[in-house]
C-alpha cells in the first residue's frame, strides 16, 4: 500500500491509542467534546480515559484547576461532578455554626469574606478589634477564630489571604498595608502606609485589591477613585473633582488590568483598561481625563423628572492565586458582574423599586480591544447590548445587606416563603449548559427535585425539597408604571432575557427575623438576626458544599 492510498482520516485513526490520548489533551474542552460526535473510535478514546472526560467537565464548569497534589485523575473528575451536583441542587455536605458575637457585622462597621477567610471589626466599650475566623469547610470542619486589638478605627478593610495581604483604611484616610498572618507591615510593600497625609470627612468607601493593584472609590467632597500599586507603593489612577468626569459610586475588576465603573450620573457601565499603562512604577500618575474608557454601556432610558439614587457593582474577589486548600476555583473571564440600581424623583416624592442587573465579565472585556489610539470610546445603548446579554429583575424580596453575595457565576438571595418561620435560599446559576441542567434535574443525593417552587416546603426527614429550574424567557419590566408603592421610571418597556439555572430550598427565618446570605466557592453563609427588641436570638450557619 502506497502513502496515496491511506486517507488522512484513516491515518490519524491508525495511531496508537496512547498517542491519540496525548494529543487529544493538547485540545480545549470543547474541542474534545466535538471529537466524540465525530466517530465512534473518538468517541470510545475519550469516553474511556478520566483526564479526558474531567478535561472536558472543568470546561463545562468555567472553572481553573490547582495543581493536582494528592488526587488522581478519577479522584478529581469525581469531586467536580460532586461539586457540580451539590451547588445545583442545594445539597450541602453538612452544617457548622459560628459564634454569632464574633462574626456578625457591626453596623456601620467593616468586615470582608475572602478565601475562606472571614473578617470583621468591632467597637465594644471603646475596644477595637480585628476578628479572623478561618470557615470551616470539607476537610477542616472547625471554625477557627482569632483576635488582634487595633490602635485605630477601621473604615473599611480588604485582603487576599494568597498573599498574606490585609489591607485597612483608617479613620484618618491612611491606608495600612499588613500581613494577614501576623497583622505588621508587609515585606512586600516598598512603604507599609499608603497616602500618609490622611483624606478627611470620608463617608462612603470601599477598597478593591486585584493582585499587585488596590483601587479605593470615596466620597467626602467629591466622589474620588484612586488605584496603586500596592508592591511599589506608586499611584497609578487619580480621578477627583474636575479629572472624574464619572459620578463613579462602584468599582469591579475584570482582570488585575481591566475594571469596569457604574457612573450614576449617565447611568452606565464603563468599562477601562490599564493594559498600555504602567501599572508598575510610573513616572507620574494619570488621571481619568489621560485614561479614556474603553466603552460606555447605557442602562434603560429614565423618564425625566428621575435620577439615579443608587447603583453599586458585585463581582467575584481577583485572588492573586489559588487557595492552597482549594482544588477549583472560578475563572475570572467567567465571573458574573451585578449591579444593583434604584431610582427617585427630583423632588423625592417618588421611588423606583430595587433592580438587580447580571452580565459576564466576558462580555464585558469584549470591549476591551478594537479602539484605536485617540478614539473615543464606544457609547452602546442599552438595546444595542442590554436585552441578550444581561438580565434585570424588579428586587420586592429584601434586597441584599452584606456585600459578597456573588461568587464565579452564582448570586445568593433570602426570599419570602408563604410558610411562617420559614425562607427561601436561592441561588441564581448563570452558567447554563446543557450537561449542568441535566445534572440539575437528575441529583442523587439527601434531596427531592421539585418542579413547582410554589410547593416547596421541608422535605421529609433527611431528604429535603429543592426546586431547580432554568430561565430561559425574557423578564419584561413595564414602562413607566407602579407596583404598589414604587415605581418604573423607564421610557420603554425593558426586557432581558440572560438565561440562569435557579435552585431554591426553605430555610429556617421568618417573620421578626432578618435573614442574608454571603457566598464563596465552597460554602454559603447564612446571617439569621432576629429584629425585635429582647433578648438575641441570632445565629450564624456554614452551608458547606
Amino acid at each position: 500500500m502506497s502513502a496515496s492510498d491511506i486517507t488522512p482520516a484513516a491515518g490519524f485513526l491508525d495511531l496508537p491509542r496512547e498517542l491519540l490520548v496525548d494529543i487529544l489533551r493538547y485540545l480545549q474542552h470543547d474541542d474534545i467534546a466535538r471529537c466524540r460526535m465525530v466517530c465512534n473510535t473518538l468517541n470510545s478514546i475519550v469516553y474511556d480515559n478520566v483526564s479526558l472526560l474531567h478535561r472536558i467537565e472543568l470546561g463545562v464548569e468555567r472553572l481553573e484547576e490547582r495543581a493536582a497534589g494528592r488526587f488522581n485523575s478519577l479522584e478529581r473528575y469525581t469531586r467536580l461532578l460532586e461539586r457540580r451536583a451539590r451547588w445545583l441542587t442545594l445539597d450541602w455536605s453538612h452544617i457548622e455554626p459560628l459564634k454569632p458575637r464574633e462574626i456578625i457585622p457591626q453596623s456601620a462597621l467593616p468586615y470582608e469574606l475572602q478565601g475562606g477567610t472571614f473578617l470583621n471589626v468591632t467597637n465594644r466599650s471603646g475596644q477595637v478589634t480585628m476578628n479572623k475566623i478561618t470557615l470551616p469547610g470539607r476537610t477542616d470542619t472547625r471554625a477557627q477564630y482569632t483576635s488582634h486589638g487595633l490602635q485605630f478605627r477601621a473604615l473599611d478593610i480588604t485582603a487576599d489571604p494568597t498573599q498574606d495581604l490585609l489591607v485597612l483604611l483608617d479613620v484618618a484616610g491612611r491606608i495600612n498595608l499588613w500581613t494577614l498572618s501576623a497583622y505588621k507591615a508587609h515585606p512586600q510593600a516598598a512603604t507599609s502606609i499608603l497616602r500618609p497625609e490622611g483624606a478627611s470627612n470620608l463617608f462612603v468607601t470601599a477598597l478593591h485589591v486585584a493582585h499587585d493593584l488596590l483601587a479605593l472609590v470615596e466620597f467626602a467632597q467629591t466622589m474620588q477613585v484612586t488605584i496603586w500599586n500596592w508592591k511599589t507603593g506608586r499611584t497609578i489612577i487619580l480621578g477627583n473633582g474636575t479629572s472624574l468626569s464619572y459620578l463613579a459610586t462602584g468599582l469591579a475588576w475584570l482582570s488585575p488590568r481591566a475594571f469596569v465603573l457604574s457612573d450614576a450620573s449617565r447611568g452606565e457601565l464603563v468599562v477601562f483598561s490599564l493594559e498600555n499603562i504602567n501599572c508598575v512604577a510610573p513616572a507620574g500618575s494619570r488621571s481619568f481625563n489621560n485614561l479614556p474608557a474603553c466603552a460606555r454601556l447605557q442602562l434603560p432610558r429614565i423618564e425625566n423628572g428621575w435620577h439615579m439614587s443608587y447603583f453599586q457593582l458585585e463581582s467575584t474577589p481577583l485572588l492573586a492565586s489559588h487557595p492552597q486548600d482549594r482544588l477549583f476555583v472560578a475563572s475570572p473571564e467567567s465571573h458574573i458582574v451585578v449591579f444593583t440600581m434604584q431610582y427617585v424623583t427630583h423632588n423625592h416624592g417618588r421611588t423606583s423599586s430595587q433592580y438587580a442587573g447580571f452580565v459576564h465579565a466576558r462580555y464585558l472585556m469584549t470591549f476591551l480591544n478594537g479602539r484605536a489610539a485617540g478614539e473615543p470610546p464606544k457609547v452602546v445603548p442599552w438595546t444595542q447590548w442590554g436585552p441578550e446579554n444581561a438580565r434585570i429583575i424588579a428586587q420586592y424580596d429584601p434586597t441584599p445587606t452584606f456585600s459578597r453575595y456573588v461568587h464565579g457565576q452564582k448570586v445568593v438571595f433570602s426570599r419570602h416563603h408563604h410558610m411562617l418561620q420559614r425562607h427561601l435560599l436561592s441561588v441564581y446559576d448563570f452558567n447554563v449548559h446543557p450537561k449542568r441542567v441535566e445534572a440539575a434535574l437528575h441529583a442523587q443525593g439527601k434531596v427531592r427535585i421539585v418542579r413547582d417552587e410554589a410547593a416547596l416546603g421541608d422535605g421529609e426527614g433527611d431528604v429535603a425539597e429543592v426546586y431547580v429550574g432554568v430561565v430561559d424567557w425574557p423578564t419584561v419590566i413595564p414602562r413607566n408604571s407602579q407596583s404598589g408603592l414604587q415605581y418604573h421610571p423607564f421610557v420603554e418597556a425593558v426586557e432581558s432575557s440572560l438565561p440562569y439555572i435557579e435552585s431554591s430550598r426553605v430555610v429556617e427565618g421568618g417573620a421578626g427575623r432578618s435573614v442574608q446570605f454571603m457566598m464563596d466557592d465552597e460554602r454559603l453563609i447564612e446571617f439569621n438576626v432576629s429584629t425585635r427588641a429582647g433578648p438575641s436570638t441570632d445565629s450564624v450557619r456554614v452551608y458547606v458544599m
